[in-house]
């Protein structure tokens, strides 16, 4: 019974390790997504360059995206999206003159 149990561990070692790393590797897209929205609590600290860029990198990760099947692209257009928005609202925000304060 001992040796039968081993045999099997065995077994389902090889089998898990037997399967190739490289489908379970997230796409170059995913990982440039990833570090793109990362951003985005922190955005207010950013200066105006890495925002412009922050919102370059969106729009070329959106024409990838925008190929993925349904509902990927709709998952990932939607947050992308998102993450873009903000960027440039906070661009938008340091790029205006401060209001003067009413008395």
């Amino acid at each position: 019974m001992k040796n039968v149990t081993v045999t099997i561990l065995a077994t389902a070692v090889l089998l898990f390790t037997a399967v190739p790393y490289g489908n379970c590797a997230e796409p170059p897209w995913r990982t440039e997504f990833d570090e793109t929205c990362a951003g985005t609590s922190e955005a207010m600290a950013l200066s105006q360059s890495e925002l412009q860029a922050l919102i370059g990198r969106c729009e070329r990760l959106q024409k990838i995206i925008e190929q993925l099947d349904e509902s990927a692209r709709k998952v990932f257009l939607k947050r992308l999206l998102m993450c873009k928005n903000l960027y440039q609202y906070v661009l938008d925000a340091k790029s205006k003159p401060p209001e003067p304060l009413a008395q």
